[in-house]
Formats: C-alpha cells, sequence, structure tokens
C-alpha cells in the first residue's frame, strides 16, 4: 500500500492501525505527514511518549516538532537526555515525566527539576544506583510546587527540617527514607497529603531524632498508608499514628522490626486504637528476637482484631525469627518459611494457607529440608517464580557451626525426584555451606524444570563432580544447557573459583554476571 492509498483509508481504520505500531514507529512514519486529520488521529498514540532508549540523534530529530504541537503530556527519558529536552520541554504541555537516573550525582536531574519541575502535576523517578547522592529534596518539594503525584523508587533521599517548602497541590507520595523523623517533617509540609507510601532503610547504629516529633498539627487528608521496609524504632510508628492516625482508612505495614517483638495489646492499644476509621488492615511483620518466647496468639483475637482479617503469628525456634501476618497475604515475598512453619504457626481463628500472590519464596534451612515442605510450597505457592535457599539471619557461633554440618536434604526428599515446582525460573543457592555437593544440586534441578536463572556459587569440587559425571548421566547436561544466565555468588576462597573458560563449559548458554557477598 502506498502512502496516498493509506491516507485515503477512512477515519475509523487508523487506530486498528495505530494500536500495532509503537510510538517511535508512529512518530517516524507520519511526522512529516502533512495533514491536520492524520495528526489528530495519530495525538492519542503518541501523547504518552517513551524516549529513554531513544539516540540523542533520533530525539533531535523528531522530538522538537513533537514537543512544539503539543502532542506529548507524558514523557519518559533518561536523565541524560533531560539537556537536549529543556528548551523544548517548557513550551510543552507535558504534564507528567517518568525518569530513569543511573548516575551517582543528581546534577543534571536538579537542572531539569529547577527549569520545569513546578509544570509538572505528576513525577516518578527511578533510580537505578542505590548508592548515588540522595540531596533531591529541596528541588523536589518548591514552593509554588504544581506537583499532585510524586514517586521516588531506588534510593533514599536525605533532608533537614529546613530543606523543603510547603507544597499544597501533593495528594500522593511514595518515597524512600533513612528514618522515621523525616516522615514528620514531610508531614509538616505536605498539608493536603491524601497517600502516603515510605519504604524504610535503617542503619542500626543510626539514632534517630525526635526533635521533629513536637508540636505538629494532624492531617485531615490522609487516607492511606504503606509503610515497608525496616525500623527497630517502633515508638515512632507509634507516634506518628497517636499524630495523624485520626482519618486513616487503609493502612499497610510490611516492616522488619529488626529487635522488637510486638504482641496483640500493644499493637491494638498503640496502632488500631488510634485509627477510628480505619476499614482496611494489612500487615507482615518480622523479628529477630534469640531470647524471647512467643507471643500468645490470644492477645490477637480481642473484638478490635475481629474486625479486620485473620492474623497468623509463627515462631521459628531454630532461626529465632517472629513473624506476624494477615490474610490474605498481600506481598509478593515470603523471605522465611522454613521445615517448622506447618507445625508450628497459630491464627487468631481458623484459616487456609494460600500465599498466591508470592513470586519470591526465601526458605531457612535451619533443618534438613522435607518432602513434606517443598509439597506445601506446590500447593501453598502456586505463583512463585523465584526460591531463595539461605541461612537464618541470627544464629550464635556454635549453632552457625552446626548449621553448616547438617544435611540440607532429607533422605526422602533426595531420593524422590517425582515431585517438580514448574513455576520457578529463578534459583538462588545462598548457604554458606553444601555448595559443592553434585546430588544435591542435581536434586534441585530436577525439581525446577524451568529453571532458566542459577545464583550460586560454584567451586572446583563441584566443577568436578559434574565434569565426572556429565557423560554418563544426559539429566545433569541438558539441565546445565538450560541456564541463560549464571550469577556466581563469590564468598568463599577466591583459589577456588573457576576461570571464565571452565564456567563456559558448564553453562555453555548463560549469560555471566558476578557478584560478591
Amino acid at each position: 500500500m502506498t502512502k496516498t492509498q493509506l491516507l485515503d483509508l477512512p477515519n475509523e481504520l487508523f487506530p486498528l492501525i495505530f494500536q500495532y505500531l509503537n510510538s517511535r514507529n508512529l512518530i517516524e512514519t507520519f511526522s512529516n505527514v502533512q495533514s491536520n486529520r492524520i495528526q489528530i488521529l495519530i495525538q492519542p498514540f503518541i501523547s504518552h511518549l517513551d524516549i529513554s532508549q531513544e539516540t540523542n540523534q533520533w530525539i533531535q530529530t523528531y522530538l522538537p516538532d513533537i514537543l512544539n504541537q503539543q502532542n506529548v503530556v507524558a514523557l519518559r527519558l533518561h536523565d541524560k537526555q533531560i539537556t537536549l529536552l529543556l528548551q523544548y520541554v517548557l513550551l510543552s504541555k507535558i504534564q507528567s515525566m517518568h525518569i530513569f537516573d543511573s548516575h551517582w550525582s543528581t546534577d543534571t536531574l536538579k537542572q531539569g527539576l529547577d527549569q520545569f519541575g513546578q509544570r509538572l502535576k505528576r513525577l516518578s523517578i527511578t533510580f537505578t544506583d542505590p548508592c548515588g547522592k540522595g540531596d533531591l529534596a529541596s528541588h523536589l518539594f518548591q514552593r509554588y510546587c504544581q506537583l499532585e503525584y510524586v514517586n521516588i523508587t531506588g534510593r533514599s533521599l536525605f533532608f533537614d527540617n529546613n530543606e523543603i517548602s510547603t507544597c499544597t497541590k501533593l495528594t500522593y507520595l511514595s518515597i524512600e527514607l533513612e528514618g522515621m523523623h523525616r516522615v514528620f517533617i514531610l508531614m509538616k509540609n505536605l498539608p493536603n497529603l491524601q497517600q502516603l507510601k515510605v519504604k524504610f532503610r535503617v542503619e542500626e547504629r543510626m539514632i534517630q531524632p525526635t526533635c521533629y516529633f513536637k508540636n505538629l498539627i494532624s492531617c485531615n487528608t490522609l487516607r492511606r498508608i504503606t509503610f515497608t521496609g525496616c525500623t527497630k524504632y517502633f515508638e515512632h510508628l507509634a507516634h506518628f499514628f497517636a499524630t495523624f492516625g485520626s482519618t486513616i482508612q487503609c493502612l499497610t505495614i510490611n516492616i522488619d522490626l529488626i529487635y522488637n517483638v510486638i504482641d496483640g495489646l500493644r499493637l491494638e492499644r498503640e496502632l488500631l486504637n488510634k485509627m477510628q476509621c480505619l476499614a482496611s488492615f494489612d500487615l507482615i511483620i518480622h523479628s529477630i528476637q534469640t531470647h524471647r518466647e512467643s507471643i500468645e496468639i490470644n492477645t490477637f483475637q480481642t473484638l478490635s482484631w475481629r474486625k479486620f482479617n485473620p492474623i497468623v503469628y509463627w515462631n521459628d525456634i531454630h532461626a529465632h525469627q517472629h513473624t506476624i501476618f494477615t490474610l490474605p497475604y498481600r506481598s509478593n515475598t515470603f523471605k522465611h518459611l522454613s521445615n517448622d512453619f506447618q507445625s508450628t504457626c497459630a491464627s487468631n481463628r481458623e484459616v487456609f494457607l494460600y500465599f498466591e500472590r508470592v513470586r519470591t519464596l526465601s526458605l531457612l534451612v535451619t533443618t534438613p529440608l522435607t518432602l513434606e515442605t517443598f509439597e506445601f510450597i506446590a500447593k501453598s505457592f502456586p505463583n512463585i517464580k523465584t526460591l531463595e535457599l539461605t541461612n537464618p539471619i541470627e544464629l550464635s557461633r556454635f549453632e552457625l557451626k552446626h548449621n553448616r554440618t547438617i544435611s540440607l536434604l532429607s533422605d526422602v526428599f533426595l531420593s524422590n525426584n517425582t515431585l517438580q515446582l514448574p513455576s520457578i525460573v529463578k534459583f538462588c543457592f545462598l548457604l554458606r555451606s553444601h555448595y559443592d555437593n553434585y546430588q544435591i544440586l542435581r536434586r534441585f534441578l530436577h525439581l525446577l524444570p524451568n529453571l532458566v536463572y542459577l545464583q550460586m556459587f560454584i567451586g572446583r569440587s563441584l566443577f568436578h563432580e559434574i565434569l565426572k559425571y556429565e557423560h554418563e548421566d544426559n539429566f545433569i547436561r541438558s539441565a546445565l544447557n538450560r541456564i541463560e544466565t549464571l550469577q556466581m555468588v563469590n564468598f568463599y576462597d577466591g583459589k577456588n573459583i573457576l576461570t571464565h573458560e571452565e564456567i563456559h563449559n558448564l553453562f555453555p548458554n548463560a549469560k555471566k554476571l558476578f557478584s560478591g557477598r
């Protein structure tokens, strides 16, 4: 079909054609077509434009005209492209941006925010380097800011009380912070906030200042709260809900409290009782406490708790870990499963343990993993994509030494190849023991028939075992050929590490990644 024939088609056919073309194809094909009719028809299909993967030449060729025609209202870009766009963005109708930032420094990003930040209504920033500078807040939260929606992921922001200005338009904020005190600074300057999501990153030695907790005024617009990450200061969370809890309707908490174990009575007294409007409550609290007795499940059986979803409590006595969560389980990650889970977890009412949202499951190895445990995983975690094997976080020197000597798998499970978990495509073997056992690796390869991503340490002992058996064991060779990505974990003696040639011999089709542990 010629371009003339294409332009002669009736209007109603163009949306059917355009839906099969991405925005780049549409711009390259129709940007020079001198037809108001076509430009009007194409506009809805290029109004949300992703240029994050485009070259500078492509941007300079096509984007000035597109932005000058004011067809674009949302733009997805990389921070290195900001300087190319500054003069055009100011004349456009762009109201929403999603910026990807991979640099340690935020200088270019701050320059862009100073130029066009006050024109935007929606802003998302995704940092791909979590260790870079977090000095962005004063350029985000500016006086006369028009932003209504801000979503910052991948890096914590650092700021003090006098570094941000009052923003009256902002109603949605998702941010990563180190410490609860910065939440109070934000609340002081965001009087019309309706939804707040905070991921906490905590340095255990950091002492949280409390001077910002005083003379706070309740925010009467706040409706939805999500707190994730880790904090050792539960009392600061309690102070937040005592101050701002009266209007909260939906609450999600997925927190590692580190060394604090909180029972139902304290949670009820310091959280639930502060939120009279609360209608939806999803809870996951994890903590490590070596010498702490189990929480009594009856502390979650009051009338206040029965208004909400069932509570499950699990104390892993071998790993010294306590976990409280509501059902249905809302997180896509379950971090602390072990052999003891089924037999020792308790609930404040009768429940069916089913975790359909979980995509990543972490198995703690404190006793030899049994066939029953993997049968439970197959039944209760139907959609997991990633399986991790890890050691408990907090063990004494004696327990750690003992843990390295126990068998990883029970004899029954090791000899039974019938059970499989076909949904799993990534396996992370992060144990500091048993990494050189050929039979264990072979059993997991049988368990995971669709595995394509393997993360583990492979030393010379296992290497020679594989070479020894691969000629008489067709399964092991086909399973290793199936691996598309191999992430080598280097936390052992450097003399034991394989060469690139040896790795390629084992995994001929895999892309190699390397990481320290």
